[in-house]
């Protein structure tokens, strides 16, 4: 069953959960299959179908005593299958609540068996700093550009597609203006997902945010409303190059295209933001020559970019990763910083809490880092003379008191 199937099934069963409750709302036919259904066979029809197939459906996310979680006041999107011939569009239900007040989470359901949410979440580490992100599950992080002074469209869209350990889906985050009362995304196989824009607060800043999950042969259009107007500046069409290349037959693709992202980084659409944060975490000498480590944090995600020069000869290059929350302990990327001669070492993020870090080499000698600051974020960088490896960290707090030690840490590159 292809997320697409999913959605109607769910967006069914929801109708006859809240009948349970309300009388139905005064809604048509829902196509299944190829077959429109009465809204009085709804309950039946989803009893047999529950009976011959294993239903993934994208659900309402809701908390006790939250407008979620009653689901009749609560839906705020809708999904349609495309006509058949001569036959007229059917009207689907919601498939999308808005977030509890106070809450982080805009968009949520199930896509190939696996529960999925998109949030608005803080990603720097350090008091006052502030930045913004779209995560997926709490992973993945896109950061978001500053609410454009628009005062009706689209500020920004994302689009995620092949993220490790979602394999049956790809999911869009919309920034909107406030606007924007409701979006309509037409998936490349021909079905129409309606969702509302939630409004979320983060750094200071109100956000209107909007996400859905689609099918990997991707999204054909999107369009904003306000009200029942077209909002100005509000259409987009993605390229078919930024997903699948499934065709018009749905819920699987064919394989990503020769050219993608890091898995885990967003791609966007059109102009690509600006970088958010950079700087240099490390730096020192070996040898005749000297060494520096930067991060970039923006549309290409968390960059390390590890660079060696001296004796006339300059080598640089550069590892990416999704940009994820602050760790607990450290985070390490190997890098490599000249083929010949090869000087390694890593680039990481560490946790907020630490104040100092002693890294011990398989040479015996014990070498101590500061961590720095970029973005809000802690990094620490070390280069590591040939033939020598790291063995463990040690992470002290701002008292001297070591509150962990890593050992399980990857190869240098």
């Amino acid at each position: 069953m292809s997320i697409l199937d999913e959605q109607v099934l769910s967006q069914r069963l929801h109708e006859d959960l809240d009948a349970l409750a309300a009388p139905p709302p005064p809604v048509g036919t829902v196509l299944h299959r190829g077959r429109a259904i009465r809204a009085r066979r709804w309950a039946a029809a989803a009893a047999g179908l529950m009976a011959g197939v294993a239903a993934v459906a994208i659900v309402v996310s809701a908390q006790p005593g939250s407008p979620a979680a009653r689901p009749a006041a609560a839906r705020t999107g809708s999904a349609t299958r495309s006509p058949g011939p001569g036959g007229p569009p059917p009207p689907g239900g919601s498939l999308n609540a808005a977030a509890p007040t106070g809450g982080t989470v805009f968009a949520a359901g199930t896509a190939g068996g696996a529960a999925w949410q998109l949030s608005l979440r803080n990603v720097a580490g350090h008091g006052s700093s502030c930045l913004p992100a779209v995560m997926l599950n709490g992973t993945d992080g896109d950061l978001l550009p500053t609410a454009a002074s628009l005062t009706n469209g689209i500020t920004s869209s994302a689009f995620l597609n092949y993220a490790p350990g979602h394999p049956g889906a790809g999911y869009a985050a919309l920034q909107v203006a406030p606007a924007v009362t409701h979006l309509t995304a037409i998936f490349r196989n021909g079905t129409t997902l309606t969702v509302h824009p939630v409004p979320l607060r983060a750094c200071g800043q109100q956000r209107h945010l909007a996400g859905f999950a689609y099918p990997l042969s991707g999204v054909a259009q999107i369009t904003a409303y306000s009200g029942g107007q077209f909002a100005s500046t509000a259409r987009e069409t993605p390229p078919a190059s930024m997903f699948g290349g499934a065709g018009d037959s749905g819920g699987s693709a064919t394989g990503p295209p020769a050219l993608r992202l890091v898995p885990g980084v967003w791609e966007h659409l059109g102009a690509t933001p600006p970088d958010t944060a950079s700087g240099t975490i490390g730096s020192g000498g070996s040898g005749a020559g000297r060494w520096r480590v930067t991060v970039t944090l923006g549309a290409a995600g968390e960059c390390f970019a590890g660079s060696s020069f001296g004796a006339g000869t300059y080598t640089s290059g550069t590892a990416c990763q999704p940009i994820g929350r602050p760790p607990a302990t450290v985070m390490l990327r190997p890098l490599v910083f000249a083929a010949q001669p090869r000087l390694s070492g890593y680039g990481g993020l560490v946790s907020p809490r630490a104040a100092t870090v002693m890294a011990a080499l398989s040479s015996g000698t014990t070498e101590r880092i500061s961590p720095v600051t970029v973005g809000g974020r802690s990094y620490l960088a070390l280069a590591l003379p040939s033939g020598t490896t790291l063995s463990r960290l040690t992470l002290l707090d701002r008292s001297g008191h070591a509150f962990a030690t890593v050992t399980s840490i990857p190869p240098a590159g």
